[in-house]
């Protein structure tokens, strides 16, 4: 109902703040799916720490940058005083998550450059797990807003 009444300027900035959390959930479970599946099967760890690389890259931090961006745009919109809770959750998510993310990326880096082995292709799989918990613990805050 809340959507019925938000000013029209409200709209772009709200969808793309939707589309890249909705991507930023996405690109995050793909890059954990397949680095576990590089650490199950040992024949095609090169490549799957190659496609973890490329869609930590391309995909990823893309669409963190989007979700971050239309979420500072509309939160400075719609609550100009004071924030409630629930948008509290997603910048505890976001902001601790880009530091997350750097990590992240210089470990995919680093299990690429040694084509799949070494800690650094275990490490990358786990710790987008607990990030894309996270991300689900904010999408739940966004949508049910408690």
């Amino acid at each position: 109902m809340l959507a019925a009444i938000r000013p029209d300027s409200w709209n772009l900035p709200l969808f793309l703040h939707v589309l890249g959390a909705t991507l930023l959930f996405g690109t995050t479970a793909t890059v954990a799916i397949a680095g576990f599946a590089g650490r199950a099967r040992s024949e095609h760890a090169a490549l799957l720490t190659r496609v973890v690389l490329r869609t930590f890259l391309l995909g990823v931090v893309p669409s963190w940058i989007l979700m971050r961006v239309g979420a500072g745009l509309i939160a400075d919109k719609e609550f100009p005083d004071e924030t409630p809770g629930w948008v509290n959750v997603g910048f505890i998510v976001s902001e601790p998550g880009a530091v997350l993310l750097i990590v992240v990326g210089i470990l995919a880096w680093l299990a690429a450059r040694k084509q799949g082995a070494g800690r650094a292709a275990i490490a990358v799989p786990v710790l987008m797990s607990i990030y894309l918990v996270a991300l689900g613990v904010a999408w739940f805050a966004m949508s049910a807003k408690p």
